[in-house]
């Protein structure tokens, strides 16, 4: 069911997963365990353990109802790094569990991990329909008992997907929620225009609880079991169904501004729906105005770009950006909009501008433990004679749609 031939893995950690003594040079080393929780571009769950050289995985491959299919259980001996910080780590041992489905072979073979220190975890398996990429944050087990009431902003990771970012409102619970969810649409084949689309059917919902364990709260929504790993610190990571992909989110206290990525370097790397993973370097300027232009080299390519806020007018054309000032559809009559206006006014949101092609990109980008973390995606035009990536069938209709997600994080 899923290729484990080629397996990037980018890694960032929150807390501190690296070695601990007394510190008079007799005791011996001890590797301290850090535990990730992600999500996936297709919808699965998965937690991620790193003590010293050794990975261990329990990944688990989620249906369309939220239920699981199936638990794959990981084993791997990461290396050194080398000169690029990639460190090359082979599969030891696996094993998987059967759920609703009868598991298939055993995880095998060869992967690379980059382990840089930040607050994410980014894994991408897989190539071409197969390819899923894995998204997170460290796992807090005690973010049970903890008030994870707040505003969230939130970007979508999950190839194929029409609907890109938004907010969250949260009580204490995660039980009674709010939420504006916001994709693209184009009335002229993406040549010269588009507009933001509102896409959230129910602003308010009440989430059924299924309880938390050991930090991960498990929710029921419309008939279908998602799960969230969220925190009173302000991070969130939520695991949607399978086919629906997932969303990493902060909350507002924690997002970057402009000036956060003025005179920065930035590392990362990018999963687009038609080639390879792709790694990513960056040099940012001074705040110029109200952008930022930076050199960034991806994939062997190099070029300049510039960031700036969703409300700054960009430059490139055929088609333009769509105006996030405005209030699409019926979003001015929600409870959120009193907050926040319009598109333009959710914190931590960035568009980039002198790309080269038709993709456009939006960023959101978060501050934490003085890091600037920016997850980003890509969206272009797809008709219904093309495949779509999460599913492996056609498109239903002709639209805007994620065709790739990204991250960069400073160096």
């Amino acid at each position: 069911m899923k290729n484990f031939n080629i397996i990037y893995l980018l890694l960032l950690t929150i807390g501190i997963s690296s070695c601990s003594s007394s510190g008079d040079g007799t005791d011996p080393v001890v590797d301290t365990a850090t535990t990730y929780s992600t999500t996936s571009a297709k919808g699965d769950y998965s937690e991620w353990t790193i003590t010293g050289s050794q990975l261990d995985s329990i990944w688990q491959v989620v249906r369309d109802d939220g239920s699981i299919d199936y638990t794959h259980n990981i084993v791997a001996i990461c290396g050194t790094p080398d000169a690029t910080g990639i460190r090359s780590c082979t599969v030891t041992t696996s094993s998987c569990v059967d759920g609703v489905s009868v598991c298939p072979a055993p995880v095998t073979g060869n992967f690379d991990m980059m382990d840089v220190g930040g607050v994410a975890l980014f894994i991408q398996i897989g190539t071409g329909i197969s390819a899923e990429l894995h998204v997170g944050f460290v796992k807090d087990s005690s973010a049970c008992a903890q008030d994870v009431s707040g505003d969230y902003t939130f970007i979508r990771t999950g190839l194929g997907l029409d609907e890109c970012f938004g907010m969250y409102r949260s009580d204490s619970n995660f039980i009674s929620i709010m939420h504006s969810d916001f994709g693209f649409d184009t009335p002229d084949a993406n040549l010269t225009t588009q507009t933001v689309a509102y896409r959230t059917s129910t602003e308010s919902e009440m989430l059924a609880d299924g309880g938390c364990v050991d930090g991960l709260r498990t929710r029921g929504a419309a008939g279908s079991t998602i799960r969230s790993m969220m925190t009173s610190g302000g991070l969130f990571v939520l695991d949607l169904p399978a086919g629906e992909g997932g969303l990493i989110s902060f909350k507002v206290a924690n997002a970057a501004a402009l000036a956060d990525f003025a005179n920065r370097s930035f590392s990362g790397v990018s999963f687009p729906d038609n080639s390879s993973p792709e790694f990513v370097d960056a040099a940012f300027g001074p705040v110029s105005g109200s952008q930022v232009d930076f050199f960034a080299t991806i994939g062997g390519m190099t070029g300049s770009l510039s960031i700036m806020p969703l409300a700054t007018p960009a430059t490139v054309a055929t088609p333009t950006y769509p105006d996030f000032t405005a209030s699409p559809g019926i979003y001015n009559t929600t409870v959120l909009s009193v907050d926040y206006a319009n598109p333009s006014t959710i914190p931590g949101l960035f568009k980039l501008d002198k790309l080269s092609d038709g993709g456009r990109v939006i960023i959101a980008a978060v501050k934490y433990n003085s890091k600037v973390i920016g997850v980003g995606m890509v969206y272009n035009y797809r008709m219904t004679t093309d495949v779509n990536p999460a599913t492996g069938v056609n498109f239903s209709a002709d639209g805007l749609y994620n065709t790739g997600n990204f991250i960069i994080f400073e160096r």
